[in-house]
């Protein structure tokens, strides 16, 4: 099952908020090209779900993932750094 760590939920909240999304908002994931040269990661914030897109809601965050990109991500965990100004860095990790 895909997971969204605090941190990542506490993020996608500030970013939310800050682009004046609506409750129903939240982030849309992609990945992008094959898993084997290393598929890039496209993160949007988003007013509402795209048609077909799967919702993973925690609390009161939501993500918008692509069914094909739900099934890549299956056992897989969203987290986020912080750097020093400030910018988020979306991170996909291995659920233990």
């Amino acid at each position: 099952m895909f997971t969204i760590t605090a941190a990542a939920a506490e993020a996608i909240n500030r970013l939310t908020a800050s682009e004046n999304v609506q409750a129903e908002g939240g982030l849309r994931l992609t990945l992008e090209g094959p898993p084997e040269d290393g598929a890039v990661l496209s993160v949007d914030v988003a007013a509402h779900p795209a048609p077909g897109d799967d919702v993973i809601a925690t609390a009161d965050t939501q993500v918008f993932l692509a069914r094909e990109t739900r099934v890549r991500l299956t056992d897989k965990t969203l987290d986020v750094t912080k750097n020093i100004n400030g910018h988020y860095t979306f991170l996909i990790t291995t659920t233990n």
